[in-house]
């Protein structure tokens, strides 16, 4: 049998790859899919208000509006600082060229530039090779120098690369006048001291926007949901200052600085006690509010300022923008005898004209130590002996207000000074202000409530010391000192009045009417003689306050207070002197009554303030014999004629013409016609042709009499106008050593010479 085999063999099945792909794919897409839908959750609820608010700046554009910031006006509506249209001029290097896009050589740029903005040609050279984009050339350009730099442009056919962008610029109209109390803009328009400073959230205003839908270009798409938010602008303020009556209270700041050279500076102070209103706060010295950073005014050479430190540089500068009226601190000497006395008068404790009340042998003993007496001497050297409240205020008697004092008691004193606002800030909203710095009560002992009473030994602010003078004056009524009158809302037109506020009443009318009273005896008879003003009643008290042990190089601080009218007293006058010299004219009564007096000679007339009496001019006003001559107009006659008829009514002519005297006609003379002048006076003739006028300096003649001022003048070939009825010469306008024309009037004021003047 054959048995056959059947051979078999086993099929190996094949892998299907075309499915397998399609496998992969597919989990590769599921991967790829969740990771998308992962990323645009993350996007949607991780990074959507990041990326809303990308896509937002792309696609919309925001131009802002800058607001204008308001102007400062004086009450009178005197512009003092206002923000004028400017320019900052930049340019990108590199990329300078003409209408065919031709790049202008740098030398060609650089000569061009470094001459109308005053900047070197090498730094002009280094910016435009420099690697920055953009050189800012010169900010606050104005449009003069704009115009120059337009025509320079138009002639080198520039077109390209040189930036004009409008700006604004603080300006100051009136250069010095009150810088130390207006302060100053920096570049970025932000006051920097001042009321600038203080007041800046009202002048700056809040800037606006105009929102815009753009495309990819950058270019606005028509879109009605554009969104405009208008600016605000910077609201004006008007200050209660006078601009008038600024400049007289600066003028004789300065008189009183040249003839006290020693004299490191000064404030005068005009305040209008019954509404708190400051018509005029000088600083002395002062700068130039449209060249703020200028060393001149520091007192500094140019050599010295170059070889100074930058942090030295600085603090003179941050001292000289000082407004030492309200943050600077003094010790305001015997014209605090004025609170004593109110607070002795309020108390009961003293009344004015009690003979024998006080007793002054040239010192007063206050305490003992170690059985050893310690006394304080009077000013004067020689004792006043006995006196009254009126008498010992006259003759500003240390020892007489220390025995006060003691009546009074130091308890008792600091509670009126409280009253009176010392120990808290006055004029924050003018000046960074301070307090007044006295030695805490407690430790106050004999001699510390002697000095005290007597005006030394504490400092306060001269805006402090006149606030309280101001309330003593205004029937014991104690209103805070104002700066700005009102404020006007420049888009509205709208008005806030700052009203005035009444703080406290701190002593009765019948007290303040005493002090007035007191007052105006120092001024008729007292220490306060040189501070009376002809036809006005004046009050007033005088201070000189000692350097303090171990710095006698400061000098002493001679002040002035004085008050007119005595009845319904409408301004207080407060003048103080820094670093009067150690000389037997340093004393307040002296060497700061005059200034009081020549201020409010000014001022009182220009406040309407009526005077009480007149002058006549045909009154010699001096010992002198001379008659007084009014001076003829000879303008339009001939040099000859004219000659021949003024020197037939006793006038001595001067002419300075080479033309023939017989045919030329006179266009001017000096002084003018009217003019009230001594026989012998001077009369300088001139021609139209007459450019040429002879000038000379003005002499010292304080301290002389009224014939030997009159002789240096004539000497000088100036004349001499006298107000007064004997004595000396205490005050002269102009001051000397300013140059003025030959015939010029010298206006002086004489009054009997003082022995003591504290």
């Amino acid at each position: 049998m054959v048995i056959k085999i059947k051979k078999t063999t086993k099929k190996t099945k094949s892998i299907d790859w075309t499915n397998l792909r399609l496998c992969f794919v597919a989990i590769f897409a599921i991967l790829c899919f969740i990771i998308v839908i992962g990323h645009l959750a993350i996007i949607q609820f991780v990074d959507g208000k990041e990326l809303t608010e990308k896509a937002y700046s792309q696609q919309v554009k925001n131009q802002i509006l800058s607001p204008s910031r308001g102007t400062i006006y004086d009450c009178k509506g005197e512009i003092l600082a206002q923000s004028i249209t400017v320019d900052t001029i930049s340019l990108n290097p590199g990329k300078v060229t003409n209408a065919k896009g031709k790049k202008i050589e740098n030398e060609v740029i650089a000569n061009g530039l470094s001459k109308i903005f005053n900047i070197t040609y090498e730094k002009m050279m280094e910016n435009l090779n420099s690697t920055k984009s953009v050189i800012i050339i010169e900010k606050k350009v104005e449009k003069d120098k704009v115009d120059e730099l337009k025509k320079w442009m138009s002639e080198t056919g520039i077109t390209a690369g040189i930036n004009i962008d409008e700006d604004s610029k603080r300006y100051y109209p009136y250069n010095n006048l009150a810088s130390n109390l207006i302060g100053f803009c920096g570049t970025d328009n932000k006051g920097q001291v001042g009321l600038e400073q203080r007041w800046n959230d009202v002048l700056t205003g809040t800037a606006g926007k105009i929102v815009t839908a753009t495309d990819v270009n950058g270019k606005a798409i028509s879109d009605e949901d554009e969104q405009y938010i208008a600016s605000e602008n910077g609201r004006n303020i008007y200050l209660t200052i006078n601009a008038s009556i600024q400049s007289i209270a600066e003028k004789y700041l300065q008189q009183a600085m040249v003839e006290n050279p020693t004299a490191t500076g000064g404030n005068v102070i005009l305040m209008n006690p019954q509404s708190g209103e400051i018509l005029a706060m000088a600083t002395n010295p002062d700068y130039n509010l449209n060249e703020p950073s200028n060393y001149i005014a520091t007192g500094y050479s140019e050599e010295d300022w170059n070889s100074l430190e930058k942090a030295d540089r600085n603090n003179a500068l941050q001292n000289l923008w000082i407004n030492k009226a309200v943050s600077g601190t003094y010790e305001p000497g015997s014209t605090f005898k004025l609170l004593t006395a109110a607070i002795g008068l309020e108390e009961n404790i003293v009344e004015t004209d009690i003979e024998n009340n006080f007793l002054c042998t040239g010192s007063y003993v206050v305490a003992q130590d170690n059985g050893e007496p310690v006394a304080i001497s009077c000013w004067r050297k020689e004792p006043h002996g006995y006196l009254s409240l009126r008498g010992a205020l006259m003759n500003s008697c240390n020892p007489a207000f220390m025995q006060l004092g003691q009546k009074i008691g130091a308890p008792t004193l600091y509670k009126y000074y409280q009253a009176f606002g010392l120990f808290e800030p006055i004029g924050n909203d003018i000046a960074r202000a301070y307090k007044g710095q006295f030695t805490e009560l407690e430790k106050v002992g004999p001699v510390e409530l002697a000095t005290t009473s007597f005006g030394q030994r504490f400092e306060i602010s001269p805006l402090q010391l006149i606030t309280v003078v101001s309330a003593i004056c205004n029937d014991g009524i104690l209103v805070k000192p104002k700066i700005v009158k009102q404020i006007e809302n420049t888009d509205t037109k709208s008005i806030e009045v700052m009203e005035a506020e009444e703080i406290r009443q701190v002593i009765s009318k019948s007290t303040s009417d005493k002090i007035k009273n007191m007052m105006q005896s120092v001024v008729q008879g007292g220490t306060g003689r040189y501070a009376a003003v002809t036809g006005y009643s004046i009050g007033g008290k005088s201070g000189t306050s000692e350097p303090k042990q171990g710095h006698e190089d400061e000098g002493y601080v001679a002040s002035f207070i004085a008050i007119s009218p005595i009845e319904n007293t409408q301004i207080v006058c407060l003048v103080t002197l820094y670093g009067i010299s150690d000389s037997i004219y340093h004393q307040g009564g002296m060497q700061a009554g005059p200034v009081a007096s020549q201020i409010l000679s000014e001022v009182l007339p220009d406040l309407g303030i009526a005077s009480d009496s007149t002058q006549n001019i045909e009154n010699d006003n001096n010992s002198d014999d001379e008659k007084q001559i009014l001076l003829l107009n000879v303008k339009d006659m001939t040099i000859s004629e004219a000659k021949s008829r003024l020197e037939s009514i006793g006038f001595n002519v001067i002419l300075n013409t080479t033309e023939d005297i017989n045919t030329a006609l006179v266009a001017d003379q000096v002084p003018k016609s009217g003019a009230a002048l001594k026989e012998g006076s001077v009369i300088c003739l001139y021609t139209a042709n007459d450019t040429e006028r002879k000038k000379v300096q003005v002499p010292n003649i304080k301290g002389m009499s009224v014939s030997e001022a009159t002789r240096t003048l004539k000497a000088t070939n100036l004349n001499i106008s006298v107000e007064g009825d004997t004595g000396i010469v205490v005050s002269q306008d102009p001051i000397y050593e300013t140059e003025v024309e030959e015939g010029t009037v010298i206006n002086v004021v004489i009054k009997e010479q003082l022995k003591d003047g504290q």
